[in-house]
């Protein structure tokens, strides 16, 4: 039995499956976000939670933008206009990757 892409070869019969390229836990994906804040200049990270809002950090909406951005790239989603909207927290950003990934 061996795997080639995402089939799986097993004498004459061929089983497909799928992959996940990235299977994500809430705390990767809190860690990964808390992990892009440290990074952003004006973040106040004496203040950088699991529960914390973007307005009690200092996260300006450009800052926000690049750091989704950023995001997408890492965990390879696509995050709309409309995902974000709402976003006013990492546990908001939390579950709306979650629920792309």
């Amino acid at each position: 039995m061996w795997k080639a892409g995402n089939f799986l070869f097993r004498s004459k019969s061929i089983y497909r499956f799928p992959i996940r390229l990235f299977a994500g836990s809430q705390d990767t994906v809190e860690g990964s976000i808390l992990e892009q804040l440290r990074g952003v200049e004006g973040v106040n990270v004496s203040k950088l939670s699991s529960k914390c809002t973007f307005k009690e950090i200092g996260l300006d909406s450009l800052a926000q933008i690049e750091m989704y951005s950023s995001l997408e790239d890492k965990f390879k989603i696509t995050l709309s206009d409309e995902d974000t909207d709402g976003v006013k927290s990492v546990p908001d950003l939390v579950k709306i990757i979650l629920s792309k990934l």
